[in-house]
């Protein structure tokens, strides 16, 4: 790889001295958050979308699946143009990209026109996040690296709780095209702060474009990333799950083998011979399983069986967010000081233990005691979360940084994306076990059961039901409980099952060692 000047910029003197890391992290904040957030109120907006236009529901979904193959493609690419053209340019286009691709979205007239502008502001906001950490990694010094991640990770965790909040609002009372005009302002706000406040980074001269490496992860993780999307709804073991599943393996496959030998791969994959940059993105994988399982179901439980709205859930699930965003800088100090495995392991254990607590939920589960167990999730995010991220990343040597934040991000993706089905496709699968299961237990010839049914029967015909209609009514009751208690169960499974997974994450947190900024002061060479 050519080299690369490792001088870190100048700071700023624009915000009354404040240090040029700060400055660079109101911007790159701004941003992270205008992306994460638009990718969660989207989801509240579809079904007004597919009213509105008189659009199939398989047409409307490319609403959101254009947009995720749109960071597909563009995401391993972001190392390179970052490298090649400086961070602070890209930046600044990837975000003008994406406020151009908002106003597109805001004006669209048909579901057609919506999938090109939504596939037009992915590939702005899948720079974003990725450029983001690149900034930062860059600019931060090593000792302050865990504080300033644990500030710029507050996006991530924010955003998918205010996303359905603000977007059931709109929805609801303004208009769904405001959801995506809603990006004009913060993005004009974010171009004027990143052209003020950021500075230029050392461009690589002379890097070569691995046009193989991009053909093959764009149409590798594009694929992949559409085929675990429709999996729950196809059934995995539909011809078209599998063709997507499997040809986005093997183009994967080829992908890994070129950018092995590839002079100047597109992504350096070397990064995983270093072990605690491996151990990192397994615990991220793990976590990203057991921690934004109960991101997808427990919105479903309050708003398909507590009977609670978009804006409800998300007000009911706004103390995780508090919690996480008051824990999180503080973890980003005690990463500096202590490294990340006591924060880790202990974040895992707390995080298995809020996610069993979730199992108990039922109908009568108290909001009390939904919300104590959610700012406990919170806090337990908030200890694992960038202590993860910051760890694999301050094993990169500098000029690989840009490389690895495209690796980490894409990666990210992919696990959300494969979390997402998996536990989409366990929760219909135990449904329907458990649907089977009571059908053969409970029967109308049981005596408590035969006692309700009676109960039932009396009560319709005292209120002028003819018997056969009172006793078809008893029936379907005693079928609805029946499907009611099935949902319920399956939640349970699904959350016991996520509390595992968090277990799982111990042992390799257990063998992560430190970062090294505390003793060397420098990040540690790949091995």
């Amino acid at each position: 790889m050519a080299r690369l000047s490792l001088s870190l910029p100048r700071p700023h003197r624009r915000l009354h001295g404040l240090p040029y890391y700060w400055q660079a992290l109101i911007v790159v904040m701004v941003g992270s958050f205008m992306a994460m957030l638009d990718a969660t109120v989207v989801n509240i907006a579809l079904p007004r979308i597919i009213t509105v236009f008189n659009a199939p529901v398989d047409a409307a979904q490319f609403v959101l699946t254009g947009y995720m193959i749109a960071l597909a493609i563009i995401m391993p690419a972001t190392g390179y143009l970052s490298d090649t053209f400086g961070t602070k340019r890209v930046y600044l286009v990837s975000m003008f990209l994406f406020t151009v691709g908002s106003l597109f979205c805001g004006l669209s007239w048909s579901v057609e026109s919506l999938v090109l502008a939504r596939i037009f502001q992915g590939l702005g906001g899948g720079m974003m996040m990725p450029l983001g950490m690149t900034v930062i990694f860059k600019t931060v010094p090593l000792e302050k690296r865990g504080l300033v991640s644990g500030v710029f990770g507050l996006p991530l965790l924010f955003a998918p709780v205010f996303g359905p909040t603000l977007g059931g609002y709109i929805v609801e009372y303004i208009n769904w095209r405001f959801i995506f005009t809603l990006n004009l302002p913060i993005g004009a706000l974010g171009l004027f702060l990143g052209w003020i406040l950021l500075r230029e980074t050392e461009r690589v001269p002379d890097l070569g474009f691995d046009l193989r490496g991009f053909f093959l992860a764009g149409s590798g993780f594009g694929a992949t990333f559409y085929g675990l999307s429709q999996a729950p709804d196809w059934g995995w073991g539909a011809e078209q799950t599998v063709a997507l599943l499997a040809g986005g393996g093997v183009l994967l496959a080829l992908w890994i083998v070129v950018e092995l030998t590839e002079s100047q791969p597109l992504v350096e994959l070397r990064v995983f011979k270093n072990g605690t940059y491996a151990l990192a993105t397994s615990i991220n994988f793990i976590v990203t399983l057991g921690m934004f399982s109960s991101m997808l179901l427990l919105p479903l439980f309050l708003q398909n069986f507590r009977g609670l709205g978009a804006m409800e859930t998300g007000l009911l699930m706004f103390p995780q967010a508090l919690a996480s965003g008051l824990v999180m800088p503080i973890s980003g100090q005690l990463f500096d000081k202590i490294g990340p495995r006591p924060l880790i392991v202990s974040g895992l254990l707390l995080l298995a233990y809020a996610t069993w607590k979730l199992s108990g939920l039922d109908l009568a589960t108290s909001d009390a005691a939904i919300r104590e167990i959610l700012i406990m999730r919170g806090i337990a995010m908030g200890l694992i979360t960038m202590p993860a991220m910051t760890v694999a990343m301050n094993t990169l040597p500098p000029g690989l940084i840009a490389r690895g934040s495209s690796l980490t991000n894409v990666l990210r993706q992919l696990f959300g994306a494969f979390g997402t089905a998996i536990f989409v496709t366990l929760l219909q699968t135990r449904q329907t076990y458990h649907q089977a299961m009571l059908s053969q237990a409970v029967t109308p010839d049981l005596p408590g059961v035969r006692q309700t049914l009676a109960g039932v029967q009396q009560y319709l015909v005292a209120h002028g039901a003819t018997l056969a209609q009172a006793k078809a009514a008893g029936v379907m009751a005693l079928y609805q409980q029946m499907a009611m208690r099935a949902a319920i169960l399956s939640f349970e499974d699904c959350f016991i099952i996520a509390a595992a997974i968090c277990l799982f994450g111990i042992a390799p947190a257990v063998f992560l060692r430190s970062s090294g900024a505390r003793r060397t002061g420098r990040p540690m060479a790949l091995e």
